[in-house]
């Protein structure tokens, strides 16, 4: 028997949430050349973030998390309007709210001692969501605080857009140091330090398990 679509989903909920990641990290940058690109990468982002969250807990928890996502994302797209604290705000709830997705993730990750492809998605997926995460507390600080981060050598007056802010976290997460945009003040600076450090820690111990994890599984 075939299962049902919302089994199907269920079983490969963080493939999918792998993929969705993976294609709002890849358009951000594009996005933002387009008129309507800033409200459509908003939306994927929401999108993807409902998807990390839906895999924890039951269904009350999962109610509540929603309503916390839709909160969060209603501070960021308000921000213009009410000012930098709430862009700040609606940073810091969408980051603890992502912070928990890969939170879980990793656990579902390190959950088996035969490591199986939905496995590695999850932690795979952890990943991706702290340089989203990052990519959103970098925006946030550019709009408070345009010269906290500067392009080409040059303070920015609007601060950064959401594609550009990701495209530098997942530059600092990766330890490229490509230059081309750098944190100026100290706050930014730290933030950008610790991503760093969490992101070679990330791939130094937890990745490096699971490829053991499966080598083993796979040793006769």
């Amino acid at each position: 028997m075939r299962p049902s679509p919302a089994l199907l989903i269920h079983r490969h909920r963080y493939t999918f949430l792998f993929g969705a990641l993976l294609v709002t990290v890849t358009l951000g940058p594009l996005l933002e050349a387009m008129s309507f690109g800033h409200r459509l990468m908003e939306l994927l982002l929401c999108a993807s973030l409902l998807a990390a969250l839906f895999p924890i807990g039951h269904r009350l928890q999962r109610h509540v998390l929603l309503v916390l996502v839709l909160v969060a994302q209603l501070l960021r797209w308000g921000a213009s309007a009410a000012g930098g604290a709430v862009a700040m705000a609606g940073a810091v709830l969408w980051g603890v709210l992502a912070t928990i997705a890969a939170w879980h993730a990793v656990r579902f990750s390190l959950s088996s001692h035969r490591v199986r492809t939905e496995h590695l998605a999850a932690a795979l997926s952890a990943y991706l969501l702290l340089g989203v995460c990052g990519g959103v507390v970098f925006a946030a600080l550019s709009a408070i605080s345009p010269g906290a981060m500067a392009v080409g050598g040059q303070g920015t007056a609007h601060g950064l857009g959401i594609g550009t802010a990701m495209y530098f976290s997942f530059v600092t997460l990766a330890t490229l140091g490509y230059g081309d945009i750098t944190p100026v003040s100290q706050v930014a600076r730290g933030l950008a330090t610790l991503e760093a450090i969490a992101g070679q820690l990330y791939l130094a111990l937890l990745v490096a398990r699971l490829v053991g994890l499966r080598s083993t599984d796979r040793s006769p």
